[in-house]
């Protein structure tokens, strides 16, 4: 059997990769059609989008969760005993809030539908996963 060279080896992200995870991340999720529906802006969406993910990134689980990272792509997971500590603080949901401007009690309705559909038992979550196109 032929192996193949894995070249580009996922690191673990540190707080100085936020800028470089973000700008991925934006451009991953541009054309994605939840996030084209909570941010509209179609002008300013790649921007928005990449300090939407750089807050979720540094305030939430690059404290904690477990992130991966490449040249241009991300992953966040969030371990089983992660789970309680993950939930956004009030700062990160004012920042999150003023992004998402009239959309957010919308984008929050649908983070507590999904998590009302959660496994109870103890488990990895990945958060999220992206690459740059």
């Amino acid at each position: 059997m032929t192996r193949m060279s894995i070249t580009n080896q996922p690191k673990t992200a540190t707080a100085d990769d936020a800028p470089s995870i973000s700008r991925a991340l934006a451009r991953a999720f541009h054309d994605d059609p939840m996030m084209s529906w909570f941010f509209p802006a179609e002008t300013s969406r790649e921007e928005t989008l990449a300090r939407y993910f750089s807050t979720l990134y540094t305030r939430q689980y690059l404290r904690h969760g477990v992130c991966e990272r490449t040249a241009a792509a991300a992953a966040f997971w969030v371990s089983p005993e992660g789970h309680e500590k993950a939930v956004p603080d009030a700062e990160t949901i004012q920042e999150l809030t003023a992004l998402l401007g009239d959309r957010a009690h919308l984008f929050r309705d649908a983070v507590e539908a999904a998590a009302r559909h959660a496994p109870q038992e103890p488990h990895w979550y990945l958060a999220l996963i992206g690459a740059d196109p």
